[in-house]
C-alpha cells in the first residue's frame, strides 16, 4: 500500500512505465546532484514530458498519481519534503511548457476529438473560429424558403438558423415522416386491400434526392407525396370515429329491442307463440347472419374504406 492508501493488484503496463521513469529520475537526481536546482528540475521535467507524450488524459492522470506515490521510496538521504517539493516544481514546469506548445495542444485536441459529442464539437469549432484559426462560414440560406420557415415556426427572419440544429431537426422530422409513411400505408393496405390508392414508393429516397438537388425531383413532387401521406394518415385516424358511429347506428337499426318488436308486429303472425318468444326468435334469426366475427370485421373495414376513399 502506498502513502495515499492506493492498493495495486498486479503490475499494469502503466505501473511498469512509472517504475522505469522513477528509476531514470532517481539516477538523474544522483548524477545531477552538483547542478543547480532549476537545472535538475528542467531535466526532470523533460524526462516526464517525454514519458507522458503518448498517453491519453486518463492514463496521464493515473501515471502521475503512481509516480507521486513512488517518490517516498527513493534513497534515504533525500528528505521526503525535498523530493515532494522538487517533483511538484518539475511537474509544474512541464505543464507550463506543454501549455505553451501549440503542437502538443493540437495533438491533444485531435486525440480527444473522436470522443466529443455533437455539442462539444460545435463549441470547439466556434472557439477556434473566434480565435481566427478556422474560417467561420454562415450557410447561404435561400431567402424564400427561409421566409416561409420563419413564418411557420415563428422566429425572426433576420436571425440565421443554426446549421447544426437545422440538420438535427431535419433528421428528427425525416425519421418521423418515414415511420408514419410505413405505418399509415401498411394499415391502409390491411384495412382496404382492394383500393386503387397505392403507395407510390419509398419516401426516404425521394426526400434524399430532393435534398441533394436532384433535377428529376422537383419541389412539387415532394409536396404531392407528403400531401398524399397526410391525407391517408388523417383519414385513417378520422375513420376510427366515423366507422364506430356508423357501425353503432347500423347495429341499433337491426338489433335494438324497438326494431325487433316492430319487425315482429309487422311480420307474419305465428299461432301458439307469445310475443316475447317471437321477438327472441327474430333476434336469433338476425344475429345468425349479422353478428359473427367475420361479418363484423368485414363491415367495419368496408366503413373505413368508404370513408378514406371519400376523403382522399
Amino acid at each position: 500500500m502506498s502513502k495515499t492508501g492506493r492498493v495495486y493488484m498486479g503490475v499494469t503496463e502503466i505501473s511498469k512505465q512509472v517504475a522505469a521513469l522513477a528509476n531514470r529520475l532517481r539516477a538523474m537526481q544522483a548524477d545531477l546532484d552538483d547542478q543547480e536546482p532549476d537545472t535538475r528540475q528542467d531535466y526532470m521535467a523533460d524526462e516526464i514530458r517525454r514519458s507522458l507524450a503518448d498517453l491519453t488524459p486518463t492514463e496521464r492522470a493515473e501515471f502521475l498519481a503512481q509516480l507521486g506515490d513512488m517518490f517516498p521510496t527513493w534513497e534515504q538521504n533525500v528528505a521526503a519534503r525535498d523530493t515532494d517539493r522538487d517533483t511538484s516544481k518539475a511537474v509544474t514546469t512541464m505543464d507550463n511548457q506543454e501549455l505553451q506548445d501549440p503542437a502538443f495542444l493540437t495533438k491533444r485536441l485531435c486525440d480527444m476529438a473522436p470522443h466529443f459529442s455533437a455539442s462539444q464539437r460545435e463549441a470547439v469549432i466556434a472557439m477556434l473560429a473566434r480565435a481566427g484559426l478556422v474560417e467561420a462560414e454562415a450557410p447561404d440560406w435561400p431567402g424564400e424558403p427561409l421566409s416561409k420557415l420563419s413564418a411557420r415556426l415563428q422566429f425572426d427572419e433576420d436571425q440565421q438558423p443554426h446549421a447544426g440544429h437545422a440538420l438535427e431537426l431535419l433528421h428528427i422530422l425525416s425519421e418521423f415522416a418515414i415511420s408514419v409513411d410505413q405505418i399509415a400505408w401498411s394499415m391502409f393496405k390491411a384495412m382496404v386491400p382492394n383500393s386503387n390508392l397505392k403507395r407510390s414508393g419509398q419516401i426516404q429516397k425521394l426526400l434524399g434526392r430532393f435534398l441533394m438537388n436532384d433535377p428529376d425531383v422537383p419541389r412539387g413532387q415532394v409536396s404531392q407525396e407528403i400531401e398524399r401521406l397526410r391525407k391517408v394518415n388523417a383519414s385513417l385516424l378520422s375513420s376510427v370515429g366515423h366507422a364506430s358511429r356508423q357501425f353503432a347506428q347500423r347495429y341499433a337499426s337491426r338489433f335494438s329491442p324497438a326494431e325487433i318488436e316492430a319487425a315482429v308486429r309487422t311480420g307474419p303472425k305465428k299461432m301458439f307463440a307469445g310475443f316475447e318468444i317471437q321477438c327472441w326468435k327474430k333476434y336469433t334469426e338476425l344475429a345468425a347472419s349479422g353478428l359473427d366475427e367475420a361479418a363484423i370485421d368485414h363491415e367495419i373495414k368496408e366503413l373505413v374504406r368508404q370513408f378514406v376513399e371519400s376523403v382522399i
